[in-house]
């Protein structure tokens, strides 16, 4: 698709050099904030005052005349303007068909990305196969997923890995509440949903019965072990937990490639051989005084006292008691990540249609190794409560001497989220303390399932849908849009009412917006677009320049790895096009037929559009409402 800022700003440096500059400023075109001045504008000639020594006006006069003699494509005029501003004014007529034809045609990758080539492996959801997914855990997925899409559709090969931690002390914590509690599920309850009440009541249970410490870490060892009963069962609790979790996930769109599995990193010798190379390069100590005294960790930092090293800081790889922390079992799967471990999972399918996972079982494994791992380039979709194990991996990779791994290692922070009072008090949550928004704890029972707040959803947008299928696929991308619209560094604040409304910045605005296209093209046979687009709206012709930005809002959103960035530019797309629907004369009833040719053709340029921006958005574009 004609990219005209990018032509532009070609055009500029091209004139600026004609004008005798030897100065390189970095050329800015934006789309202009006064538009009877030109659809387009730069500041270029205030950059190039100082180094040319010249008013920006008199450089930006000089530049327009350049310019106007041999104007970039799809230019109908150049001009200067507000005492410096160099502006340009788009030829609509040649420029509407091309974006028009381009829109329709955009295929699987929608702005090539020259760096393009290493394989990308991105890491998100995570959850603990100890309960269900909650809320928390579905904002990460929907962002892992969409910078997945966004990766994908620059043309970088991507896979997508959800880490199975089920060898940690929350799996312990259920099953000490099932084998020694006899806790048991409820009627008619889920299996995740009944492992998140036991989890929460072992966790009370221990604050009145110390004694069951000891229990939870005979479990844990046994786990670690991967031998004995205690360590099937493990296996076998947290594979249903795992189904349960892909279901959810299925609900709002996300899947996966692998699902890895820490127990398999364990039984495979991955932590073994990533600990005896962190220790035969010296990067692991075993302090023999001091809190850490017994621990084998990490220095961070140290100081010289008498001629001796004294830790000041330190990341613990192995405990005193001899249990292996997280960080160092994330140490060995990063080093299997970027293929320099010098050891490999065996691979199978999880189940018929599902996703691959990793498996310890030779006789299992049935799928080529290689397709696997191997990353040039890793992305861990993980809160920013975790920032500092993740600063831990990278700097163990560096010490070990895999510099360009670490360096390719990207932990894609994001803040949390709560709940407002009205979403809170929607869900079951006691809100009587009257706060203005309410935390999520799952060791509290402070929390709401992704499931439970997709069924909520569901129920609130009943009735603007014509079945209950629409009305779950329309849920689902009003939750969906609502966690990927803020900025990964805002806390968001989740209320049903902002996330479903039907104007403004939402999920459903932008569904409507879709089914709108659809609906109107469905009543007006398809015309060929014409050659040049005559008696173009003003409002068309702004859509037509939105249209125009969609791989440069694509190419923008995958580099900088933010999901809002595309959400933003989705929403005003819609608002454009809605704006077009308002204030435009109805396309039935266009009599002319080269008018009404081009008019539909930019309905559905901007029906393809959306399309494609929802889906990269992980949003089922919907036809009818």
């Amino acid at each position: 698709m004609p990219d005209l800022q990018e032509h532009f700003a070609r055009a500029i440096a091209l004139a600026a050099e004609q004008l005798g500059s030897d100065a390189a400023p970095v050329i800015v075109v934006e789309p202009s904030a006064v538009p009877e001045a030109g659809d387009y504008s730069s500041p270029v000639a205030f950059r190039l005052a100082k180094s040319m020594r010249r008013p920006p006006r008199e450089i930006a006069e000089s530049l327009a005349r350049i310019l106007e003699a041999n104007p970039p494509p799809y230019t109908r005029a150049v001009t200067a303007s507000g005492g410096g501003y160099l502006n340009f004014l788009v030829d609509f007529d040649s420029f509407a068909p091309e974006v028009v034809r381009e829109a329709l045609s955009v295929g699987d990758v929608v702005a090539p990305d020259s760096a393009a080539g290493v394989k990308v492996v991105v890491e998100h959801t995570a959850t603990n196969p100890n309960k269900a997914a909650h809320l928390g855990h579905l904002r990460n997925a929907c962002i892992g997923d969409t910078v997945s899409r966004l990766l994908r559709a620059t043309g970088h090969r991507v896979e997508v890995q959800n880490y199975i931690d089920d060898t940690g002390v929350q799996v312990a914590d259920v099953l000490v509440g099932i084998r020694h509690l006899g806790l048991q599920p409820e009627e008619g309850e889920s299996f995740d949903r009944f492992c998140s009440r036991a989890y929460v009541e072992v966790c009370h249970r221990y604050e009145t019965e110390p004694a069951l410490l000891d229990l939870r870490r005979e479990t844990l060892r046994a786990i670690e072990a991967r031998d004995g009963e205690i360590a099937t069962a493990a296996k076998e609790l947290t594979s249903r937990i795992v189904d349960c979790h892909l279901r959810t996930m299925a609900r709002a769109g996300i899947s996966y490639d692998l699902l890895t599995w820490e127990s398999d990193i364990i039984e495979l010798g991955f932590l073994r051989q990533a600990l005896d190379l962190l220790l035969e390069h010296g990067v692991m100590r075993r302090p023999d005084q001091g809190p850490l005294s017994g621990c084998w960790v990490l220095p961070l930092e140290e100081t010289l006292e008498g001629g001796e090293a004294d830790l000041v800081d330190a990341k613990v790889l192995i405990k005193s008691d001899g249990i292996a922390t997280y960080t160092a079992k994330d140490i060995a799967y990063h080093l299997w990540k970027f293929g320099v471990l010098g050891l490999d999972f065996g691979y199978r399918l999880w189940a018929d249609g599902g996703p691959s996972t990793s498996t310890s079982e030779p006789d299992l494994a049935t799928l080529d190794p290689l397709q696997f791992g191997h990353a040039g380039r890793v992305v861990n979709v993980i809160d920013q409560r975790q920032s500092a194990p993740q600063r831990v991996v990278k700097e163990a990779l560096r010490r070990l001497g895999f510099e360009g791994q670490a360096d390719a290692l990207h932990h894609l922070a994001y803040e949390v989220v709560a709940l407002s009072p009205a979403a809170a008090d929607a869900l079951g949550v006691d809100t009587t303390s009257g706060k203005s928004q309410y935390a999520l704890s799952g060791r509290q029972g402070i929390e709401i399932g992704a499931d439970a707040l997709l069924d909520e959803a569901q129920r609130q947008v009943e009735a603007k849908a014509r079945n209950a299928d629409t009305a779950a696929r329309l849920a689902a991308s009003a939750v969906r849009y609502y966690l990927l619209r803020f900025g990964l560094n805002s806390i968001i604040t989740f209320d049903f009412e902002e996330a479903l409304r039907t104007s403004g910045d939402s999920g459903v605005y932008l569904q409507y917006a879709h089914a709108r296209a659809c609906g109107i093209l469905q009543r007006v046979d398809p015309l060929p677009m014409p050659a040049r687009a005559l008696e173009l709206s003003s409002q068309e012709r702004e859509l037509i320049k939105v249209i125009a930005e969609f791989p440069r809002a694509v190419a923008e959103a995958a580099a900088s790895l933010t999901p809002s960035t595309l959400a933003a530019y989705t929403f005003r797309l819609a608002t454009s096009f809605n704006d077009v629907y308002e204030h435009t004369e109805r396309l039935y009833r266009i009599q002319d037929p080269e008018v009404r040719g081009v008019r539909r053709g930019v309905v559905d340029a901007a029906r393809a559009t959306l399309a494609r921006a929802l889906q990269l958005l992980g949003m089922e574009p919907l036809a009818r409402i």
